[in-house]
């Protein structure tokens, strides 16, 4: 469920991103019509273009595509940070519901807020984004609370859930829209969604301890793996320690990075596949999900792999991490360079981008995981600083497209968003060698006592198991004499 909850959390967030296509006209300011490699055959062979009709079209420039596919994040800058303390505070579970049920509720009013007025549509997405920013969190909260420390890779994994859902949305609307119009996607994916919330509200419970069906030795078995390293408690984020973690702030850059390239994909591939390199609706949607289907087969292999590793302590969990940030951002760094001058050889360029987002599942033993390292106390509210930061570049990035293509949009104009996107990754990776850290900070302790790590508990677990044990003979001893 917790996959689902990830998954459709990104279709709330990725379904403007193709269906925006459908609804605008993609007349060039030189006369052009249509997308820029498909255009200059068309003008070789005096062809002409005519578009598709998918429903009303609207003036939209692309500085005003830029804002509106923003929108969303600029929602979801001022709600990742209460929605963590709120899933610490009242159970995650429930915060989940409401970011699912209200920007589902919303998304069925799209279709009469283009009509209206653009300024409407940039509303609802902020609001979207403002409830829809809090899934994250909240799961990672949860997570700190169901999941012993060795297996939270696999589970981590379950925010693939996301990309998956831009996979979902990408294919289904490509196919909606080609079939029944651009106002019928809206409808379908809200559809979807309620009936998840429905199912999310009646199956999932907070804590072991509130779950009806859990056996006791499960139950036993999470909270003695878990041991101390969740306070029981609620306790306050110490916001100073927090604010001069190096580790931490470094974690903040590489999940910035982490975060910019998915955006940049999810968010702007549709324009990019459909408007510049010329792939049509139907199968346009479908083809630009394969790199996310790429990086979900490939979190899998690596939360695996990472989790096998730990357990026989072939390399310390520091360097684990280190290791896996050399394929989660230096591999999609290298990919898009590579991209760049790919021109419109739609294949070759189709390639790099499956391959950079399939080494970027990495990430599940990297930039989204560490904050569990660090302090997994406050596991919800980290993740929600990091969701802040992390929504940058969902803002920053359109606006950015919206100017280099606004004149031309062509392969050149995007050639520079592609090394720009490689700069911030190389940089995230740099740093966290540098400067990252697996070990637990001494501010997870409320009281700023460094909590015992996970084999220091065992130790002592031991300890007490062979104390017992010599108590109990020496007991039986006394008896038989």
């Amino acid at each position: 469920m917790m996959f689902l909850a990830c998954m459709f959390s990104y279709v709330i967030r990725t379904n403007l991103s193709i269906t925006i296509v459908a609804m605008v006209n993609t007349t060039s300011k030189d006369g052009g019509v249509g997308p820029a490699c498909t255009r200059i055959a068309d003008m070789k062979s005096n062809k002409t273009v005519v578009l598709k009709d998918f429903g009303e079209r609207f003036e939209w420039n692309q500085h005003i595509q830029g804002l509106l596919l923003s929108g969303y994040f600029y929602g979801v800058l001022p709600a990742s940070v209460p929605a963590g303390l709120l899933a610490e505070k009242y159970g995650g579970s429930k915060v989940v519901a409401f970011a699912t049920l209200i920007p589902a509720v919303l998304n069925l009013l799209m279709p009469w807020a283009a009509t209206v007025h653009y300024g409407f549509v940039f509303a609802l997405r902020f609001v979207m984004g403002f409830f829809g920013g809090a899934v994250y969190p909240a799961l990672h909260a949860m997570i700190a609370r169901w999941v012993p420390p060795g297996e939270k890779g696999m589970f981590v994994w379950t925010m693939q859930g996301g990309p998956f859902g831009t996979v979902v949305t990408f294919a289904l609307c490509g196919a909606v829209i080609s079939a029944y119009g651009w106002t019928t996607a809206y409808y379908v994916t809200s559809g979807l969604m309620l009936v998840f919330y429905a199912l999310w509200v009646f199956l999932i419970y907070d804590t072991p301890e509130l779950h009806p069906n859990i056996t006791e030795k499960e139950k036993t078995y999470i909270k003695e793996q878990i041991g101390t390293s969740v306070s029981k408690q609620k306790v306050q984020l110490p916001v100073k320690a927090v604010a001069t973690s190096l580790p931490f702030l470094v974690l903040l850059w590489a999940h910035f990075a982490n975060m910019w390239g998915i955006y940049f994909i999810a968010t702007n591939g549709p324009k990019y596949t459909l408007e510049v390199l010329g792939f049509n609706m139907k199968s346009g949607g479908a083809i630009t999900g394969l790199p996310y289907i790429a990086r979900l087969g490939a979190g899998v292999l690596f939360a695996a792999a990472g989790d096998y590793v730990r357990r026989k302590k072939y390399l310390s969990l520091g360097w684990i991490r280190k290791i896996f940030m050399l394929f989660s951002h230096l591999g999609p760094a290298a990919c898009l360079i590579a991209m760049t001058y790919v021109g419109c050889d739609a294949t070759t360029a189709m390639i790099m981008l499956i391959l950079a987002l399939a080494f970027n599942g990495a990430a599940c033993q990297t930039s989204l995981q560490n904050h569990q390292d660090l302090a997994p106390n406050y596991a919800g509210s980290l993740y929600g600083i990091m969701n802040t930061f992390g929504s940058f570049p969902g803002f920053i990035i359109p606006p950015i497209i919206g100017a280099l293509t606004n004149e031309k949009n062509g392969v050149e104009e995007w050639r520079v968003m592609f090394w720009i996107s490689a700069v911030v990754f190389i940089s995230a990776t740099v740093l966290f060698w540098l400067f990252g850290s697996a070990e637990i900070q001494p501010w997870n302790d409320s009281s700023q006592v460094k909590v015992p790590t996970l084999s220091e508990e065992e130790m002592q677990i031991n300890e007490t198991t062979k104390k017992d044990d010599a108590d109990n003979t020496e007991a039986e001893e006394n008896e038989r004499l």
